[in-house]
């Protein structure tokens, strides 16, 4: 019976606390042992080592095999006891019949045990079938060594069996890790393939979009020269367009060799070096966007000789260049308000000047002033010295660029100072002045416009242009 116990307590497997449990490995041992194993902190198997992640013996499966053997043998040791055969106890008995004479013989025709006397006068060998008790005890314990060992052979062909059922799923998994990683790996291929491609395409786009502002130009260029009414208009309306072309096309070149990344073993730094003046900040990755913030004089780039050489190039399209713009009120954030600006126009250049930061001046920590019914209206930037001024960083002989007043168009409020609206409604009238557009986050409008705050209280907590490099 040493099937039926634990081979760590040597107690009997039951229903209770010594109920077996079945490791992964395929042993089985009873709850309380396996209990007492993890609360020690060894969650391994006592016969080969094996380690498990079992918290608790519940957790692991009951081992119904052993629980079926248990109870067979239970069920035969309580037929040995209830049944009329002869037991080794029996074969000591005494004869109820005949006061001090032992029973010795077994009657298999009236199945009871006898003694002598019973033999002779109530069990006659003529009419019964007698055979001496030690021979029948004999008999059944050499059945009972029989079952016993069948039980023994088939738990451990049932064990051998669960190991290598076990060794088999081990190799499934091992086979179904291998192809999950291989498909992570080619999903992650395509999307560096997928992100390629959109650069390209945001590139292609960059291109379109110049060519069609380009076009623009020359046709407002041509309706001015047709507009004219002396060859001395015509001259003044070509100096005009070409001035304004020129002063784009000079900004854009500037700043691009202006601006630049270096990267860092701590991170990115974007930074301008203008009129001697150093300034930067360190560039930020957000939802899949590479976002610069407000350059500051006070955020200081790790030295030269720390910096890793940048590899790739940076990439800004000022034609559309993308602004960003984090609202706030009473301390609290309200959301994140992206712009695509027109960077060819000279109040868009102004607006992307004053995003960074390029010259000191900055929109960050800027308050809005005015709401009206169409509109919020922000006069005021925030200058290096930390006064406010609406004073234009630009200036421009004409005032164009009319534009019906749409639901989060961007329009300078004043071509004489850097005040600027956005629409929160639709009308259909028109405004000159208009450089930009919301993309995303005219919720965040709604709720800075809304009754919730005043005006006042909201504010640019931060804000910068969006680049890929």
């Amino acid at each position: 019976m040493e099937t039926c116990e634990c081979s760590i307590c040597d107690n009997i497997f039951d229903a209770a606390r010594h109920r077996p449990r079945a490791l992964p490995c395929g042993h089985g041992f009873c709850t309380q042992c396996i209990e007492k194993c993890i609360r020690r902190g060894n969650k391994s198997c006592p016969i080969c080592k094996k380690e498990y992640s079992a918290n608790s013996a519940i957790d692991l499966p009951v081992c119904f095999l052993l629980e079926e053997l248990l109870h067979k043998a239970a069920v035969s040791e309580s037929h040995k006891q209830n049944s009329d055969s002869v037991t080794e106890e029996d074969s000591i008995g005494m004869c109820p019949n005949h006061k001090g004479i032992s029973l010795y013989f077994l009657c298999t025709t009236h199945n009871m045990k006898v003694c002598h006397s019973c033999a002779v006068i109530d069990h006659p060998p003529s009419s019964c079938n007698l055979i001496s008790l030690d021979t029948e005890i004999e008999k059944k314990k050499q059945s009972q060594i029989l079952t016993v060992r069948k039980q023994k052979k088939l738990l451990k062909n049932t064990e051998a069996d669960l190991k290598m059922l076990y060794q088999r799923n081990i190799y499934y998994l091992t086979e179904q890790e291998k192809e999950v990683e291989f498909l992570l790996n080619k999903i992650k291929q395509i999307n560096q393939e997928i992100i390629k491609k959109k650069k390209s395409q945001e590139q292609i786009n960059y291109s379109i979009l110049t060519c069609q502002k380009q076009q623009e130009s020359f046709e407002k260029v041509e309706n001015r020269l047709k507009a004219a009414a002396s060859n001395q208009d015509i001259i003044k309306e070509s100096e005009m367009a070409i001035t304004e072309v020129l002063k784009s096309q000079k900004w854009e070149e500037t700043l691009r060799k202006e601006l630049y990344v270096r990267k860092h073993i701590h991170g990115d730094y974007a930074q301008v070096e203008r009129n001697g003046i150093l300034r930067s900040c360190q560039v930020i990755t957000e939802g899949g966007r590479t976002l610069i913030p407000t350059l500051c004089k006070e955020v200081t780039p790790p030295s030269s000789a720390e910096l890793i050489k940048l590899e790739a190039e940076l990439y800004l399209n000022f034609a559309t260049t993308t602004m960003w713009m984090d609202l706030s009120a009473r301390g609290q954030s309200l959301g994140r308000v992206y712009i695509s600006v027109m960077g060819d126009r000279p109040q868009g250049r102004q607006f992307i000047m004053l995003a960074i930061g390029i010259q000191g001046q900055s929109l960050k920590g800027a308050p809005f002033s005015k709401k009206c019914s169409n509109y919020i209206e922000l006069c005021d930037y925030v200058t290096e010295s930390g006064t406010h001024s609406d004073k234009p960083l630009v200036t421009t002989k004409k005032w164009d660029n009319s534009e019906t007043l749409s639901r989060g168009r961007i329009f300078l409020a004043d071509k004489e100072t850097a005040a600027f609206r956005i629409m929160i409604k639709d009308r259909s009238s028109t405004f000159p002045g208009y450089f930009g557009e919301v993309i995303t986050g005219l919720e965040v409008i709604d709720r800075a416009a809304s009754d919730e705050y005043y005006i006042a209280e909201i504010i640019i907590s931060e804000c910068g242009i969006v680049l890929d490099y």
